[in-house]
């Protein structure tokens, strides 16, 4: 697909920008309709024909994957994103209701460095690291999934080189998290929860099917992304650097948050249970 600007205001005028990379069934007129009052600019980047929709401040189309049409955006635009926070969104991600503007708020509020919104824990999900954690409203991690990351102006400049890492953008995150660990803050919001509304289809998918075509391996892009970063050996929530929820006795603060990562825990272990039973019952 041919790189080219469809849309694009004379002066950004909102201090936050998200960007959706976006089909057909994208999810991003929902998030515009259900936020009018918005504090962020929208760039729609487009792996399909582009399809009428609410206006919005960008539109382009190019890059075989979210970041590689990032880049195209930035190259369209000449690098001037005067923008304090970059939410990259995927098309099949839902957040409630003028979600994104409260997400934005909170990420100048704590001046969150590199971040995403947390996962319901009854979504499709990868990591336990994601799901929301009860307990807090930001939580600092080591990690932060290729899903709906959040750059701050200062990380954006820090980790634009590493956009095109790989083909299929697996590993990219792996690489953010594992520069920034142990130097700069990673974090989830737990205030804010996202719906992730489709599984990855990694036989099916249409996006893994033209990576295969094109003799891209996933899993390899993402083995030699974490061979690079050893020191980065796990993802998990860290053991200080959270802002708890108002109103918990500081005392009960950790182990209200040990808590709630336990109990991920143990519901991923009694989905996998579910699992296997329901697999057994069909091979009867």
């Amino acid at each position: 697909m041919s790189p080219s600007v469809l849309h694009a205001s004379t002066a950004p005028s909102r201090p936050y920008l998200a960007f959706f990379r976006a089909g057909n069934r994208s999810l991003h007129p929902r998030q515009l309709q259900q936020d009018p009052h918005r504090n962020w600019d929208c760039c729609v980047s487009w792996y399909t024909p582009p399809v009428p929709g609410p206006p919005v401040e960008y539109s382009c189309e190019g890059g075989d994957n979210k970041l590689e049409g990032f880049l195209e955006f930035r190259k369209l635009v000449d690098a001037r994103l005067p923008y304090r926070q970059v939410l990259l969104i995927d098309d099949d991600i839902c957040f409630r209701p003028g979600d994104i503007s409260r997400y934005f708020e909170l990420c100048e509020r704590h001046q969150l460095y590199l971040s995403q919104p947390a996962l319901y824990w009854s979504t499709h999900y990868n990591l336990n690291v994601t799901l929301a954690n009860p307990a807090c409203i930001v939580r600092r991690v080591s990690f932060i999934e290729i899903m709906a990351p959040c750059l701050s102006a200062a990380a954006l400049g820090d980790l634009i080189d590493t956009f095109d890492a790989t083909r299929s953008t697996w590993g990219v995150d792996f690489i953010w998290c594992g520069r920034a660990y142990g130097k700069k803050p990673v974090h989830v919001v737990d205030a804010i929860r996202i719906e992730h509304t489709k599984p990855m289809d990694k036989q099916g998918g249409a996006f893994y099917r033209k990576m295969k075509a094109q003799g891209v391996d996933p899993a390899a892009e993402l083995a030699a992304a974490r061979a690079a970063y050893p020191a980065l050996r796990r993802m998990r929530t860290e053991r200080d650097g959270h802002v708890y929820v108002p109103g918990l006795p500081g005392w009960l603060c950790r182990p209200a948050l040990l808590m709630f990562e336990k109990l991920k825990f143990l519901a991923r272990q009694r989905k996998k249970v579910v699992r296997w039973v329901h697999s057994r019952r069909n091979r009867g």
